[in-house]
Parts: C-alpha cells; sequence; structure tokens
C-alpha cells in the first residue's frame, strides 16, 4: 500500500508540476487572450472532487468512453473497448490523470505568482549575455522562484497523501489492489474490515512519513531562501 501512494504521488505531483510551470511560463507571457486562459484553466479547481471522479469514469468507460473513441480516432488504440478503469496496469494511470486535471490549476497559479515576481532585469541582462530560454530558465527564473517551487511540492504532496475520494470512487482500490494507497487502506481496514489497530497502524505510519517529508522540505525552502 505504501509502494502504491508513493508511485501515486511521485507521477501525479511530477505530472502536474510540469505542466503547471509550462502553463505558468505560457500565462506569464504577453499571449494574446491570456486572461480568458486563466479562467479557463481555474475551472477544474472549482469542481468538487466527487464530480471530477464521475465524470473522469465516465470519460473512460469503456462502452461510450469519449477518450476511448477519441484516442481510437487518431489510431493510438484498436478498439474503443479499452478497459481503463479495470486493468491492473492503467487503473493507476487513470486515476493519476484525474487527479492531475483536478489540481493542476492551483500548481499552475502557485508558479505563475513565483513568476511575476521574478526580477525582469535579471532575465533581460542574461538575454543580452547571449542565454537561451533554456539556460535562462535554468539559471536565474528557477532558482529565483526555488521557494515556492518548494512550497507547491510541498502542499500537492500533502493533497495527494490525503487523496481517498477520486481513487475510491473511480476504482475503489482496484483491480487487484493496483490502486489501494493508504487512504483507502487506512478506510477499509477501520471501517469495512473493522480492524481499527490496522486502521490506526497505518494512519500512524502515514503520518510519521509526512512530518519527515514536511522538515526536509522547510529545510531546503529556508536553505534557499537563505542562497538568494
Amino acid at each position: 500500500y505504501f509502494l502504491t501512494t508513493l508511485n501515486f504521488v511521485f507521477w501525479t505531483v511530477a505530472v502536474q508540476f510540469v505542466i503547471g510551470l509550462a502553463l505558468a511560463l505560457l500565462l506569464n507571457t504577453k499571449v494574446k487572450g491570456r486572461g480568458v486562459f486563466r479562467g479557463l484553466f481555474l475551472v477544474p479547481w472549482t469542481i468538487p472532487s466527487v464530480v471530477v471522479a464521475l465524470l473522469w469514469r465516465l470519460m473512460m468507460n469503456n462502452s461510450y468512453g469519449i477518450i476511448n473513441w477519441m484516442m481510437n480516432r487518431v489510431g493510438i488504440i484498436e478498439t474503443t473497448s479499452f478497459d481503463w478503469l479495470n486493468s491492473p496496469n492503467f487503473a493507476l494511470p487513470a486515476v493519476v490523470i484525474a487527479a492531475v486535471w483536478r489540481q493542476l490549476p492551483y500548481m499552475m497559479v502557485m508558479l505563475l505568482a513565483g513568476l511575476q515576481s521574478v526580477d525582469r532585469s535579471q532575465i533581460e541582462a542574461a538575454r543580452i549575455d547571449g542565454a537561451t530560454f533554456m539556460q535562462t530558465l535554468r539559471h536565474v527564473t528557477l532558482p529565483t522562484i526555488r521557494p515556492v517551487i518548494f512550497s507547491s511540492i510541498w502542499i500537492a504532496i500533502m493533497n495527494n497523501f490525503q487523496m481517498y475520494t477520486i481513487i475510491q470512487l473511480m476504482t475503489g482500490g482496484g483491480p487487484n489492489e493496483a490502486t489501494y494507497t493508504l487512504s483507502i487502506a487506512a478506510y477499509k481496514k477501520a471501517f469495512t474490515d473493522y480492524n481499527f489497530g490496522q486502521g490506526a497502524a497505518i494512519g500512524v505510519m502515514w503520518l510519521i512519513f509526512l512530518t519527515v517529508v514536511t522538515v526536509i522540505i522547510n529545510k531546503l525552502s529556508a536553505k534557499s531562501a537563505e542562497n538568494l
């Protein structure tokens, strides 16, 4: 259960950070209609997790889901009856996609706020010295917003370790416990099997791990802030 949780949290946080950073960089430019795009990108964050889970479950349905239809039309899959949520290999990625879609706006807004605080003169000086976009991003932009990055990642880790609603409504921890995370395990052990001892043990292990992660991230964040 712990390894499944780590796998879920890692991929969810990593994907939403990469996509969130890309969108934040895009919206930080003078792209036409960026105000409209900002509003549209925030829509998933306003939708309750219950609705998100049911929405993605319908879209990934193996009988009438639009995901299979679209992937079949572009030639990625051969049949529209591919069953995402009952496949041991694809159930977890399906849940990750839904979780990323739900949480991406928050990551994007946090990183966008950090990007808007970057001193433009530093970026312009780097470009005058001949730095490429990627060099400027790596050596100027990202080091400047490092405290924001640490805070955003920490909040994302906490949220995904607590993720219950989307996983439960989409897969219920299955198939073959492929999406059986700590939150699902703690609930089922305590309130389905009525084994409160195991449920409490899972909660304690969960708490200890998150405490260690929090201490590490806080130290890294404080160290990066001192180096600015």
